[in-house]
């Protein structure tokens, strides 16, 4: 079985927008091309990035980005069994959570993000949970 990673929602946009690092994003997504791996994004992400995109590309632009996007990596769903998961955890950012809940029960091995102290759970983790590896995209190419 393939190694199943999940992209936080600022590693696309640093993809996207060509931000720095984006590079180490860009070679990630080359081994699933080379079917390597498998790469995971929420739904909850999608629509973040299309938050953050109508800030700065025009409207038009924004649905063929989402559609690449979806084509280039697997968009799993999130649903209440998760939502409900993310209120049992603490954490500093809830929407961090939100990803968290979804790449456990899409089983990621490794959450992919430019903010792994976003990722750390102090509590609510059950024992049958498996924590994936929080890394950023030069500490998984490290792997």
């Amino acid at each position: 079985m393939k190694r199943r990673v999940f992209f936080d929602t600022n590693i696309m946009l640093d993809l996207i927008q060509e931000r720095p690092g984006y590079d180490a994003a860009a070679r990630i997504l080359q081994k699933q091309e080379n079917g390597e791996l498998e790469v995971c994004m929420s739904t909850l992400a999608i629509a973040d990035i299309a938050y953050v995109l109508r800030k700065t590309v025009p409207a038009p632009l924004i649905v063929p980005t989402l559609k690449q996007i979806s084509s280039i990596v697997e968009i799993v769903p999130m649903d209440n069994g998760q939502l409900q998961q993310a209120f049992l955890l603490d954490g500093p950012d809830f929407e961090d959570l939100m990803q968290f809940a979804c790449a456990v029960a899409n089983r990621c091995s490794v959450i992919i993000t430019h903010n792994p102290r976003d990722f750390r759970i102090k509590k609510g983790l059950s024992d049958h949970l498996t924590m994936p590896d929080i890394l950023t995209p030069e500490e998984f190419e490290l792997t």
